[in-house]
C-alpha cells in the first residue's frame, strides 16, 4: 500500500506534523499486518498523486488560508484525488478550540475527513513583518500541536485503510 503525505509549511511545524503522521501510519499499518510504503514530501515536490493508494494532504494556515503549494497540488490533481481516499489537515498558530470552517477545502465531499491541528507560533523564526502582524492579531505564542492528537488521527486513518485495503 503506497501512501503519500504531502505538506505545505511556512516555517516547518506543519512539515513536522506530516513526519509524525508518516511514522505513526507506518507503524500503525504494520501492526495491522499491512506493509506500507509511506512517502512524506513537501507539496511543491509532488509531481503527481497517481500511483498512490491514499493521500494525506496538509497545510499551514497563513492569513486565514492554506498555502499556495497545497492548493496548487489540490487543484492540479483534483481528478486523481477524487479516485482515492484522501485525508486533509490544517495547522496554524491557533488554539485547538479554534476552527477553520472558512477554508475552501474543509467540507469537500470527496475527502474522507479534514482534521484541524493546533500550530506553533515561534517569533524567533518570523520575519519582521510577520512579527508585527502576529502582534496586531494578538496571536498567542507557543506550540499547540498535540502529539497525542496526531497519533490518534493517524490511528484512525490506519483503521480505515485496514478495513478497506483494496481501495
Amino acid at each position: 500500500m503506497r501512501i503519500l503525505i504531502a505538506t505545505a509549511s511556512k516555517h516547518g511545524s506543519t512539515a513536522e506534523i506530516g513526519e509524525q503522521l508518516g511514522r505513526a501510519i507506518t507503524s500503525g499499518l504494520r501492526a495491522r499486518n499491512i506493509e506500507p510504503q509511506v512517502d512524506v514530501k513537501k507539496a511543491h515536490d509532488v509531481d503527481t498523486v497517481e500511483g498512490y493508494d491514499a493521500v494525506v494532504l496538509g497545510s499551514a494556515i497563513y492569513l486565514g488560508k492554506w498555502l499556495k503549494d497545497a492548493t496548487r497540488l489540490m487543484d492540479r490533481d483534483l481528478d486523481a484525488l477524487q479516485k482515492r481516499p484522501v485525508w486533509l489537515f490544517s495547522s496554524g498558530p491557533i488554539t485547538p478550540g479554534d476552527n477553520a470552517d472558512n477554508l475552501k477545502w474543509i467540507n469537500t465531499p470527496w475527502a474522507v475527513e479534514h482534521h484541524m491541528f493546533g500550530g506553533k507560533l515561534d517569533p524567533s523564526v518570523l520575519s519582521f513583518t510577520e512579527r508585527i502582524a502576529t502582534r496586531a492579531a494578538k496571536a498567542t505564542e507557543g506550540d499547540f500541536r498535540s502529539p497525542d492528537d496526531i497519533a490518534a488521527w493517524a490511528d484512525s486513518i490506519c483503521s480505515t485503510l485496514a478495513a478497506h485495503p483494496d481501495r
